[in-house]
């Protein structure tokens, strides 16, 4: 893990981007691979448990991009780049359905990646309006708590694409 050259990320391996604002820490992985079906710390992920964890993701962001009008409070951008992740995420969970080749599972962890930063970014400025007083910053509150867990996760299931293809 070095820190990434762009100022708040990190890089791990070919994988880069970052969680501002989250406290993300090996005990963080270890706690949410535990609650994401995963019973041993040394345990390699498997295949079924990464597209367990790519269905809960895609279920929790759904509830995220509902939720158009609050997006719109945090940016005009929001809503779309929100839809952008999951399109990239729904595009990741297919690859790995069948048989994944090295070539496959680089494309799977770059657009993982890809959805990490710009939830990332949604998250951070989500946090700017919800600490700003009054309905705006409530109605966006919710988005920040959902968020924050979900970019964790995201980032959890590229690292476990290069355990299972790229290790």
């Amino acid at each position: 893990m070095t820190p990434d050259d762009s100022g708040g990320g990190v890089k791990f391996g070919n994988i880069s981007g970052g969680i501002h604002g989250s406290n993300i820490a090996g005990r963080d992985i270890i706690s949410s691979t535990a609650s994401a079906g995963q019973s041993s710390e040394d345990k390699p992920p498997t295949v079924d448990e990464l597209k367990e964890l790519l269905a809960q993701i895609q279920q929790e962001l759904a509830k995220v991009t509902a939720q158009k009008e609050a997006l719109q409070q945090i940016s005009s951008m929001a809503p779309l780049t929100a839809q952008a992740a999951e399109v990239g995420i729904q595009e990741a969970a297919s690859k790995v359905e069948g048989e994944v080749n090295a070539e496959q599972a680089e494309s799977v962890q770059k657009s993982l990646t890809e959805a990490t930063d710009i939830l990332s970014k949604i998250l951070d400025g989500a946090k700017t309006v919800a600490e700003k007083a009054g309905e705006v910053g409530s109605a966006v509150k919710p988005i920040a708590e959902t968020l924050a867990p979900l970019v964790e996760k995201l980032a959890l299931a590229g690292l476990w694409v290069g355990r299972l293809w790229l290790g």
